[in-house]
């Protein structure tokens, strides 16, 4: 683990003067300490970074469900105009037979 090499570095130890060891002991925990607080603000500026990230998602999330919409919509519209469309050339071409067919009783050419 991460810590399992702490406790060699945390361990009292003998030193040839009382407050040497205490010092030693000082200077580790300010040292440790600067580094959570080093850790913390890169902390901070990763979540800060991972909640814009997340907020720009979700906008464009948002955005691509309104495209899909749309999307489907212009294919429906698209549709219902060629359907149109059909009808239409299937009512030129009855119109077209029916016009042959007078022209024909009727002797024109």
């Amino acid at each position: 683990m991460w810590f399992e090499g702490i406790s060699g570095q945390v361990g009292l130890g003998r030193a040839t003067r009382g407050d040497s060891a205490a010092e030693t002991l000082a200077d580790r925990l300010r040292t440790a300490e600067r580094e959570v607080g080093l850790h913390e603000r890169d902390m901070s500026e990763f979540e800060s970074e991972r909640i814009d990230l997340e907020h720009r998602v979700a906008r464009m999330e948002a955005e691509l469900e309104s495209l899909r919409r749309r999307r489907l919509e212009a294919y429906a519209r698209w549709w219902n105009a060629r359907d149109d469309r059909d009808r239409a050339l299937h009512t030129c071409r009855r119109l077209r037979r029916r016009i042959d067919k007078a022209r024909r009783r009727s002797g024109e050419t």
